[in-house]
């Protein structure tokens, strides 16, 4: 949903490491951030604490809280050598990539980042909200937040950006409309000849957007007719064609004036109240740790499935008879399909000592997966003999038992549950119904496969729900 990009927008207007000879990681931990870094734990201290200051501007400003958030991992580097392995682009000095378990911000280094940091956690509040929006849009609203500046009892966001209004005075303007098309494999976006004057002009085109008088009473209707468009060549185009009521070259040339006008709007809200930032724990010689969250860093990269492999691999080696290596790789097969030698590894991990009731959620799902039925619901017992308020835990045991027949237990289980999440909602009420129908209770059955088909537009899906029906029907 846009909900969370509309807050942030709405409220201003309204591979792997070589095996060193000592180890150079530190590990930071605070209230909401996890931190590696090789450049020591003084700078890490700092960058998490900014990180802190940062999370709870934007949460008491615009109630930016997500309802599933991952835990955000940083990784700051001391040199560009070190980071030279993970950069995305010709030209990024750090970046945000989205993952599974954690969602990962990148640092090339720890001097001078409380724009980069500001900048890329603004892109993880937008990956945790779900929604995709266009990359102008993702890089502008980056931008915008990126100096925002403390002013007494007040924080000021949109501020003019030096470098950006110096690049737009200066240099040729690419045409609106090829900002607007651009995309990750754009070369306005990947190539550092190009990219600088795309940054530029998205900033100044969501300053615009958001804050001028003109622009910012019809932002709501932009964001709900983009909502509505593809992400393709004309989406962003047609979006604001239809919000604004005027073509792209007329938005343009209103973009133009804007920047030349005598005055940049910005806005200014109140500062959160000061809080400390709690118990901060820091460990040094973390190096199993920062090469695994590399390495899981890499596996959720686009195309890097084989560099991926290859760290864990040389983890093994390193690493051998580590519980948490073989838990990881386990993860990766299983992401990869690889259910067997998934199961292989997660068994392993549990005979080295490993008492995670995730990694039992995840043993029970390559287990169902291999039809080990029967192991997969004492995994997941398990699981929850670690963590009893373990609700996915939960979810996937009632969900184990319907396969093992066990479906009074099923429903027992599934009764158990205190929340029910929107993506797993098909599989619970398909699940419930294949038992309340084994189980005799035809209306009760009925009533769930409608429930059911309520909550998913998959074919797979509704074909299994329409031959469910027909079974109950019979």
């Amino acid at each position: 949903m846009l909900a969370a990009i509309s807050a942030l927008l709405l409220a201003l207007s309204a591979l792997p490491l070589a095996a060193a000879s000592s180890d150079p990681w530190v590990r930071i931990q605070s209230q909401n951030f996890e931190l590696f870094t090789t450049a020591g734990d003084r700078n890490g201290r700092e960058l998490v604490h900014h990180f802190e200051q940062v999370r709870a501007f934007f949460y008491e400003a615009f109630g930016a809280q997500t309802a599933a958030a991952r835990q955000a991992r940083i990784i700051v580097f001391r040199s560009d050598k070190e980071y030279e392995p993970y950069r995305p682009t010709q030209f990024a000095s750090a970046f945000f990539q989205p993952g599974v378990e954690h969602d990962f911000i990148v640092m090339k280094n720890a001097s001078g980042v409380n724009e980069v940091a500001v900048h890329e956690y603004t892109h993880l509040l937008v990956g945790q909200s779900g929604q995709t929006i266009p990359i102008w849009l993702n890089e502008g609203l980056a931008e915008l937040y990126s100096n925002l500046e403390p002013l007494g009892a007040h924080i000021v966001v949109g501020k003019p950006i030096r470098g950006r209004v110096q690049a737009l005075g200066a240099e040729k303007w690419m045409p609106l409309q090829t900002v607007l098309a651009a995309d990750r494999g754009s070369p306005f976006y990947q190539e550092k000849s190009r990219a600088g004057m795309f940054y530029a002009e998205s900033w100044i085109l969501v300053h615009m957007l958001v804050l001028s008088r003109e622009y910012r009473p019809k932002l709501h209707a932009m964001l709900e007719a983009l909502k509505g468009a593809a992400l393709n060549d004309t989406g962003s185009a047609r979006a604001l064609e239809k919000a604004y009521g005027k073509p792209v070259e007329s938005i343009e040339k209103d973009l133009k004036s804007y920047l030349a006008g005598s005055t940049l709007a910005a806005a200014v809200f109140d500062a959160p109240e000061a809080k400390p930032m709690g118990e901060v724990q820091i460990e040094s010689n973390a190096g199993l740790a920062a090469r695994l969250a590399l390495a899981e860093l890499t596996a959720v990269t686009a195309g890097k499935a084989v560099q991926a492999r290859a760290a864990y691999r040389q983890l093994q080696r390193d690493y051998p008879n580590r519980w948490e290596v073989e838990q990881a790789m386990g993860v990766l097969d299983l992401r990869e399909r690889r259910n067997s030698e998934a199961a292989e590894h997660f068994a392993i991990a549990i005979e080295l000592g490993a008492r995670n009731p995730r990694l039992y959620i995840d043993y029970a799902r390559a287990l169902s997966l291999t039809n080990r039925g029967d192991e997969a619901v004492k995994a997941l017992r398990t699981a929850l003999s670690l963590d009893p308020a373990l609700e996915e835990a939960r979810f996937e045991l009632g969900v184990a038992l319907v396969r093992t027949g066990g479906y009074r237990e099923a429903v027992e289980e599934f009764g158990k549950l205190k929340r029910l999440t929107p993506e797993r909602a098909s599989r619970y009420y398909y699940s419930l119904a294949y038992a309340n129908y084994q189980l005799g209770d035809r209306a009760r059955a009925r009533t769930l496969i409608r429930e059911a088909r309520s909550y998913t537009k998959n074919p797979e899906e509704l074909a299994a729900l329409e031959k469910l029906r027909e079974a109950v029907d019979r």
